[in-house]
């Protein structure tokens, strides 16, 4: 009993927190992590609680793949600025997390739920969306679902999230549901989305009217040349058709002229035949020399 007791006392006699925090930033910074890793651990040892040093050791278990530990830390850091009131410096936290672990579904969940307390649903959907896309393999579907589902309640009818989750449900064999959610969409979008929308349920049931659905919806978006109002045409196709209408009226010119020079030529129309030779002839010349510069 009075060993225990004396071998307790030399250890923290022995405790530097600060020396040993210095020595570990010392070897982060030249490259050692093992040793970096050593130093924090024996800090948490001390104090298992202190989320600043599990903040700092949380990155470099990520990076000697130590991953189910690295995530310990990472919890621990977040909660623990949370306690304290810092929300970006936890944000902050799990963000990174979600750089070595993007495979971990709470990082995703936790990047959201502080956006929507900081009031960014927008940002929230994002980091959603963004988390969706570390499940796309076959056996990760599900997880990928929870995560649209979830960005759809924080903003219902978020087109990338609610398309997206349509596209995931007709991989895992949800077609109705699926189906469902695109004709909503469908109904409350317009323009390049639209489009989107009723290109996936024609290619769900290939029929006319999908089809025809489906042009409809890509003519509206622009994105199938229909002649209609010119205001609808960009500035690069408005300035083609005024070259267009310029090179007709110096081509048109340019037969009026000729057409006046042979009549001049060909019939005796007095004493202005002199004149009229000679306005035709300038009617050519101009159309002719308006047509290469258009």
């Amino acid at each position: 009993m009075w060993f225990k007791w004396f071998t307790r006392f030399k250890r923290y006699k022995s405790y530097d927190r600060f020396a040993l925090l210095a020595a570990a930033e010392q070897a982060r910074a030249k490259g050692k992590v093992r040793k970096a890793i050593t130093a924090y651990r024996k800090v948490l040892e001390v104090d298992p609680t202190d989320h600043e040093t599990h903040g700092k050791l949380a990155p470099l278990l990520a990076e000697k793949r130590q991953l189910a530990e690295a995530w310990k830390s990472f919890v621990v850091a977040g909660e623990g600025y949370l306690r304290d009131m810092h929300e970006d410096k936890a944000l902050s936290i799990y963000m990174q997390a979600a750089r070595y672990l993007p495979h971990q579904i709470e990082v995703w969940k936790s990047i959201a739920r502080l956006q929507v307390g900081r009031g960014r649903p927008p940002d929230a959907v994002k980091a959603l969306l963004d988390g969706s896309r570390h499940f796309r393999r076959r056996n990760d579907r599900s997880q990928a679902i929870r995560l649209l589902r979830l960005a759809g309640e924080i903003e219902p009818w978020h087109f990338e999230a609610t398309y997206t989750l349509a596209r995931m449900l007709i991989k895992v064999g949800e077609r109705r549901e699926a189906w469902q959610l695109l004709e909503s969409l469908a109904e409350r979008v317009k323009g390049r989305n639209r489009r989107r929308a009723c290109a996936t349920l024609f290619r769900m049931s290939p029929s006319f009217v999908g089809a025809w659905r489906w042009v409809r919806a890509a003519i509206a978006a622009r994105e199938i040349p229909f002649p209609r109002r010119s205001s609808w045409l960009s500035p690069a196709i408005r300035q083609h058709r005024r070259g267009q209408a310029a090179r007709k009226i110096c081509l048109v010119m340019a037969l009026i002229g000729m057409i006046v020079v042979g009549i001049s030529v060909g019939v005796d129309v007095g004493p202005q035949t002199y004149y009229v030779l000679l306005v035709g002839s300038g009617l050519t010349a101009v159309g002719l020399a308006s047509l290469l510069l258009f």
